[in-house]
């Protein structure tokens, strides 16, 4: 597939996958193929670590999920009030840049990626002109692609 394909499936308006297969139905309809979608998560999540700028309310929540953790689990991870976390998943409170470095850092570590927690907490203070998380899928095998 030469063209992006928007992957809303994962509950976020901001990843984009490309190189992924197109295949037929019993049909005969093209569909689009995502195989291997826990290694996928695994890729949106680093690309979410590594993204400018603080991390969005959706984001919480899918870090939150993908992690197997509830808010209250988060909050008490992350040092706050059982009831943080769910005021940042609805908007009701935004996250601050100490608490969203401390996010992605348990993030990295869940996901086993040994990141610099100074560049980490550089990204955060960066305001992000364009916050899409860009997905390689060729071969079935996701990788982040760099701009």
């Amino acid at each position: 597939m030469k063209e992006a394909y928007h992957y809303t499936e994962s509950g976020l308006d901001n990843v984009y996958l490309y190189n992924i297969s197109v295949v037929q139905d019993i049909k005969g309809e093209k569909v689009i193929y995502v195989p291997k979608i826990n290694q996928l998560h695994k890729v949106i999540a680093e690309g979410i670590i590594y993204k400018k700028g603080l991390i969005s309310v959706q984001e919480i929540k899918f870090l939150r999920t993908e992690m197997g953790l509830k808010q209250s689990e988060l909050s008490g991870l992350l040092g706050k009030e059982a009831q943080a976390v769910g005021r940042w998943e609805r908007g009701d409170n935004s996250i601050d840049k100490t608490t969203d470095t401390l996010l992605r850092l348990l993030v990295a570590q869940y996901l086993n990626l040994e990141i610099n927690p100074k560049h980490i907490s550089e990204l955060v203070a960066i305001k992000a002109a364009n916050d899409n998380i860009n997905i390689d899928g060729t071969d079935n095998n996701y990788k982040l692609m760099v701009a």
